[in-house]
């Protein structure tokens, strides 16, 4: 028995996804005057939500009721970002396919997203030191 679910495991993932994804958007958001400079995205949100439905990319059979199952946050560490280059359709002059309006919406909009995920996890934490306190 663990103290964290798999739900805990999923917010975890989300949050260091997210994370990272701040830092893609930062990075093309820096490089926006830079000649040739190519934007990226980190996308993720498909793989986490096959974890979040139990769709794992790894399927464990068990042949044997005493064989010792899978355990924990089964295939939430699989979750992993894909690095993608931003489709760009008329380049200027400079070649540089950074859409400044496009990555300031796609930053708030991964912020939003983080801070929702923080505000769950506080709270599931805040749950458990509350059974903890009560359990005394």
């Amino acid at each position: 028995m663990t103290i964290f679910d798999r739900t805990m495991h999923l917010l975890q993932r989300n949050l260091d996804l997210r994370s990272a994804r701040q830092r893609v958007i930062s990075s093309n958001l820096a490089n926006e005057e830079t000649p040739g400079y190519r934007a990226s995205e980190l996308t993720f949100m498909d793989q986490l939500q096959s974890a979040h439905k139990g769709r794992l990319p790894v399927v464990l059979a068990v042949t044997q009721s005493s064989h010792i199952g899978p355990r924990g946050p089964q295939g939430v560490q699989a979750v992993t970002g894909k690095l993608n280059e931003v489709p760009a359709g008329d380049l200027p002059l400079d070649a540089n396919s950074v859409n400044l309006e496009l990555e300031m919406a796609k930053l708030s909009d991964n912020a939003m997203q983080y801070n929702a995920a923080a505000s769950i996890t506080a709270i599931r934490f805040r749950q458990l030191l509350s059974a903890i306190r009560d359990a005394r």
